[in-house]
C-alpha cells in the first residue's frame, strides 16, 4: 500500500510540474521572446522610435538586418524610410508596428526578399502622397 501512495504522490507532483509549465513559448517563426506580437500579449510595449520599430519587424522576421541586394528593403532601409517622413506619419507607423502581431507584419519573402508593397504599416507612412 505505501509503494501505491508514494507512486501517485509523484505521478501528481509530476503531473503538477508539466502543468506548471504552460504554452508560453514565443510563436513559431519569432526572432525574439516577446515577438509574439501586438498590444495584447504580456510583453511591454515596444519602444516607439524608427529604430525599435525596425528591430520588431527584424524580431518577427519580416525583415533581414542586413541585404546582399541593393534594393532589398531591410533593417536600415527601414529606419532611413521611417526617418524621411513626416512625424505624424512616423508615429502613424510606428504604432502600426507596434500594435501588430508577427503573422500580420511578414508579408511575401520575408525575411530576406520582403514585398515593400505588402509592408501595410511602411506604406502608411507616406499617407496620402
Amino acid at each position: 500500500m505505501k509503494g501505491l501512495c508514494t507512486g501517485s504522490v509523484l505521478a501528481l507532483a509530476f503531473s503538477l510540474v508539466l502543468a506548471a509549465c504552460g504554452d508560453d513559448q514565443p510563436t513559431p517563426g519569432a526572432r525574439s521572446e516577446c515577438a509574439a506580437g501586438g498590444e495584447l500579449n504580456d510583453c511591454p510595449d515596444s519602444e516607439r522610435t524608427p529604430e525599435d520599430a525596425c528591430w520588431r519587424l527584424v524580431e518577427c522576421g519580416a525583415i533581414g538586418i542586413k541585404g546582399t541586394d541593393a534594393n532589398q528593403f531591410n533593417w536600415a532601409r527601414c529606419v532611413d524610410t521611417l526617418d524621411g517622413v513626416t512625424s505624424d506619419y512616423r508615429k502613424l507607423a510606428i504604432d502600426c508596428i507596434a500594435a501588430s502581431t508577427c503573422d500580420q507584419l511578414r508579408v511575401d519573402g520575408s525575411p530576406n526578399q520582403p514585398n515593400r508593397n505588402q509592408l501595410y504599416c511602411i506604406t502608411i507612412a507616406y499617407g496620402d502622397r
